[in-house]
């Protein structure tokens, strides 16, 4: 495994984020630094380090410049630029990039800082530029950011429908001619602790999820002049070992819970070398050092996304359970998207929302198809990826806002670990079922009209799904409000854990209560 750690840190240093980063010194002494977020390319963030240096020298010909140059690392000082707290010199904020102005004379930079901002007063929105006093807080100006225009939103919801439409077809094909393929797609009934289901049914949703991002990624190839949304493609590329090793499980039920998790853990490594998907940041204090040191970010990224791979996996119990809650929380990743002008980030969610509603379709309420390894791990990894790609590519969302809208299976994962090791005695990775989802199935069927029949235990499976949408809301809606608010979203993730814990303990101690 460390060797496997090894190979992948060596090849994921090949390419990081690229930060444009110029410095300029005007005649009267004062020292101007350019500061803008990471580029995957190399090349595209020379193409915008050497615009930065064209516009200066054109609008002042008498400065010099001093350091024009593509920044593999971040220091802490630099980090700091891109946040809200205060800086001990003026600056400026636009496009998402940051301007200090450094000279002895304080009036003199204040000065430079004001007018830079009365003079841009007149552009468009997107390319305002907002002067910040020294030693005053910096609030969030998003009003500066390249808005998402109309014609790339309905693109986007054009996708949506797209993968929707295509993910369903295929879902009814391999439900239409399930005879071919059952003997070895089926999820047999009552074949373990975590099975509910009454009837058996092809675990191989995934395909359909797989089928309708690629046919999507062939539309999106052929209009990327009108919509540039380039890295799709990759994200497909990495996301295949993730999908494969749930595929082989899902056929041959004998790939192991390590060897999943590893093979989303390479698929995390590809996403990190093809997307610079490597946390720069998780806004602790202290650890954010840590992460400044890219070998330690990138194995951090790569845990982390595997984590969450097998997360979503660990919730996928009940029809509809772990699709539907995607769908809310990629729902929110959208609109978060659309406040940053990320066209990327916001098709890939809608693509996947549209390919999650057209399985649903089959799988809620009936249970016609499950997601199955398969569809859980690439659903796990599209949405870890998001979250990770929101916070590198965009320095004003808090890494809390994507680990609030995951922290339900996140923390359903960590619990159950330490349920396991420190109450129950047993192996962490072992099997059981004592999840929240199935506390909520045995008190719902103890309260339901007996039965035994299909359509009971059917009924009874997909009233789980419900409980679950309905309490996502309540914390998805704040983390909206507060999506670059750290303090907040930190908060209400553990609040969120708490009334876990309380919900576990109450369903589990009303179950207890019953069987004496």
């Amino acid at each position: 495994m460390i060797a496997l750690i090894v190979a992948m840190i060596s090849l994921l240093e090949k390419q990081l984020h690229h930060y444009p980063y110029v410095v300029a010194e005007t005649p009267e002494g004062m020292t101007v630094t350019f500061l803008k977020p990471g580029r995957t390319s190399f090349a595209d963030c020379e193409a915008v380090a050497a615009t930065i240096v064209d516009i200066f020298k054109r609008n002042c010909p008498s400065c010099s410049v001093r350091t024009n140059q593509c920044l593999h690392e971040l220091s802490a000082q630099q980090q700091a630029l891109f946040g809200t707290d205060p800086l001990d010199v003026p600056s400026s904020r636009l496009r998402g990039g940051v301007v200090t102005y450094v000279s002895l004379r304080a009036d003199l930079a204040a000065a430079a800082c004001r007018e830079s901002e009365r003079q841009a007063a007149g552009n468009s929105i997107d390319n305002r530029v907002t002067c910040f006093s020294a030693h005053l807080p910096r609030p969030l100006v998003n009003q500066q950011l390249p808005p998402i225009e109309a014609s790339q939103l309905n693109f986007g919801l054009a996708m949506l429908v797209l993968s929707g439409v295509v993910a369903g077809l295929s879902c009814y094909l391999l439900i239409r001619y399930k005879h071919l393929h059952l003997h070895l797609s089926q999820d047999p009934v009552g074949s373990g602790p975590q099975k509910f289901h009454a009837v058996a049914a092809p675990r191989i949703g995934g395909i359909g999820l797989l089928i309708g991002l690629l046919i999507t990624n062939l539309v999106l190839y052929y209009t990327q002049k009108q919509f540039p949304v380039e890295n799709f493609g990759f994200m497909l590329l990495a996301v295949l070992p993730a999908f494969g090793g749930g595929l082989v499980e899902d056929i041959k039920k004998d790939v192991g819970v390590s060897s999943r998790l590893m093979l989303t853990m390479f698929a995390a490594a590809l996403g990190a070398w093809m997307l610079g998907a490597v946390l720069p940041r998780v806004d602790i204090p202290g650890f954010d050092a840590w992460l400044s040191w890219s070998p330690l970010a990138v194995v951090f990224t790569i845990f982390a996304v595997g984590g969450v791979g097998n997360a979503v996996n660990i919730i996928d119990g009940y029809n509809g359970l772990a699709a539907g809650y995607a769908v809310l929380a990629l729902a929110a990743m959208a609109w978060v998207s659309t406040q940053v002008g990320d066209v990327f980030l916001l098709t890939s969610s809608l693509t996947m929302i549209g390919a999650l509603l057209g399985f649903l379709v089959w799988n809620y309420p009936r249970g016609l198809i499950f997601l199955g390894d398969s569809g859980a791990y690439l659903l796990g990894f599209w949405l870890a990826e998001i979250s990770v790609l929101l916070v590198v590519r965009h320095p004003e969302v808090s890494a809390w806002f994507p680990l609030l809208l995951l922290v339900y299976p996140v923390f359903e994962t960590i619990f159950s670990m330490a349920r396991r090791k420190l109450w129950q005695g047993t192996s962490p990775g072992e099997p059981d079922d004592m999840h929240l989802h199935q506390l909520i199935y045995r008190h719902l069927a103890r309260s339901s009209p007996p039965g035994d029949d299909a359509a009971t235990l059917t009924a009874r499976n997909s009233a789980v799904a419900p409980r679950f949408w309905v309490a996502v809301p309540f914390y998805v809606a704040p983390a909206l409000m507060f999506w670059s608010t750290t303090a907040w979203l930190v908060t209400l993730s553990l609040g969120i854990c708490a009334i876990y814990v309380g919900v576990y303990l109450w369903l589990r101690r009303a179950e207890v209560g019953n069987f004496r």
